[in-house]
């Protein structure tokens, strides 16, 4: 079977927008930004009608280009982009863990590596943002997104463990949750830790591999193709 066509949309706008942020064209970046995760939302409910747990999937994808928007607008906005991401992950925790799964203890394998990521990210995070400093005021939502950001890693990585996912839907899926997770912490090092060169490059790079990889491990899954 021939792949989505709006498989190439989104590749083709997301490679827009990794252009725009290595070149530096900032309104070209206002956008591609968009554009992409907007074609990938068209495309996954085109594809798969949001029916079963791919609508929360694709719920997931929407807060996700809210977020997008958010975060393009001034600083101001971050708060609001950081709510819409922290939907966007409780959405595709619900998609990946819908219906309840049965989880062998084997599936406790990636939570135990999950949780040992997190508790290094959260403790780098809690050092740089701890107050009196500018970001300290941050510090509560940060833990909070940070933990539901690992529950979203969870749901995907466990994936490769449950008897109900065949093996290629579970590595894409696992590589998305993986992929926008290193997005994440990409995203929060470059701003409360140290800048580092071309963040904003690897920050979408990650992010628009991660959001591909659980598009097209959610179609496999419930469809069987993409």
């Amino acid at each position: 079977m021939m792949p989505a066509p709006w498989l190439p949309v989104f590749l083709l706008l997301a490679a827009a927008d990794w252009l725009a942020l290595w070149q530096g064209w900032q309104r070209v970046n206002y956008l591609t930004k968009p554009a992409a995760m907007l074609a990938l939302l068209i495309g996954f409910g085109w594809q798969g009608h949001f029916a079963g747990s791919l609508l929360w999937v694709g719920l997931g994808f929407g807060f996700s280009l809210l977020g997008d928007i958010f975060l393009l607008l001034s600083h101001g906005w971050f708060i609001y982009g950081l709510a819409a991401f922290l939907l966007a992950h409780v959405s595709t925790i619900i998609g990946f863990l819908f219906p309840c799964p049965k989880l062998d203890a084997i599936c406790w394998l990636p939570a135990l590596a999950v949780l040992v990521g997190w508790r290094v990210i959260s403790g780098r995070l809690k050092l740089a943002m701890r107050p009196p400093g500018p970001q300290a005021r941050l510090q509560r939502p940060a833990e909070l997104y940070g933990a539901v950001l690992g529950l979203m890693l969870f749901s995907t990585l466990a994936t490769l463990f449950r008897r109900d996912w065949d093996v290629p839907a579970a590595v894409l899926a696992a590589a998305g949750g993986l992929l926008f997770f290193c997005s994440d912490s990409l995203l929060a090092f470059d701003r409360f830790v140290r800048p580092f060169p071309r963040a904003r490059f690897w920050v979408r790079v990650t992010y628009h591999l991660g959001q591909l990889g659980l598009a097209l491990g959610a179609l496999l899954h419930a469809l069987g193709h993409f």
